[in-house]
């Protein structure tokens, strides 16, 4: 009798030890394992393109020249330069950016936290504008389409310039090489909402009513403006007095 008690009593006490033994690595495993999870959570951002997921994201650049080609797809050169952006109405400031105005993108360069260089096309989903240097530009889907134009003059009546380039085969013949053109600039008076496009002085003052075009007509001769060659300044200037006169 006392060697049955002896026995059951032990068996009792290495199954409790068992038990506990079991749940302690239980205990041990899930909290292993949630920190393991939180770690990845956190690193999540990282995957995108950096911790602000929604200027860091868009698709990586990987648009490359054929040998050979010549000039480049950019607005002014291959250089980046400083700028701004506005996504979901936060403003993003001291940022590198070029412009691709063959592509018709807007790119960010950044080192992400790795130091790693990345290049990525800023997306068109939430882009409201942004600067480049000394230019501003807006993303406005009008008449022609959702586009980037650049913006002169922040009255109700502005200036829109349409930046593009062409990649063609060279001049010179039996070539068969391929080279970008200029940047060329399709210019667009936006007024009550709307674009009209104009060439030169004579086509930007007949968009106006009767009443005002002599007033405007005197003021690009005395000032000696031809529209399609003014710098951006001017045609600010220009912009600012046709406001204050409608």
């Amino acid at each position: 009798m006392f060697t049955f008690r002896s026995s059951f009593s032990i068996h009792i006490k290495r199954s409790l030890v068992k038990t506990i033994t079991h749940s302690l690595l239980l205990f041990i495993l899930v909290s292993v394992s949630g920190t393991l999870l939180s770690q990845d959570t956190v690193k999540v951002p990282d995957r995108v393109h950096g911790p602000d997921q929604t200027l860091y994201n868009g698709k990586k650049y990987s648009y490359f020249l054929p040998t050979g080609v010549k000039g480049d797809q950019y607005l002014f050169s291959q250089d980046y330069l400083a700028g701004s952006l506005t996504l979901r109405g936060k403003c993003y400031l001291g940022l590198t950016l070029n412009y691709d105005i063959f592509n018709q993108q807007l790119l960010l360069k950044y080192n992400d936290e790795m130091g790693a260089l990345n290049i990525i096309e800023v997306s068109k989903a939430w882009i409201k504008r942004f600067s480049l240097g000394s230019l501003n530009f807006e993303y406005l889907n009008l008449e022609q389409g959702p586009r980037y134009y650049q913006v002169l003059g922040e009255s109700r009546v502005q200036i829109l310039y349409y930046w593009t380039k062409t990649l063609v085969l060279d001049v010179v013949y039996g070539s068969s090489v391929y080279t970008f053109t200029p940047a060329q600039k399709d210019s667009y008076l936006f007024m009550h909402g709307q674009l009209r496009p104009f060439r030169n002085n004579r086509g930007l003052v007949r968009l106006f009513d009767p009443v005002h075009r002599a007033q405007i007509k005197s003021y690009l001769r005395k000032n000696k403006i031809n529209v399609k060659k003014a710098a951006d300044q001017t045609i600010v200037e220009l912009i600012t007095y046709i406001g204050k006169i409608l």
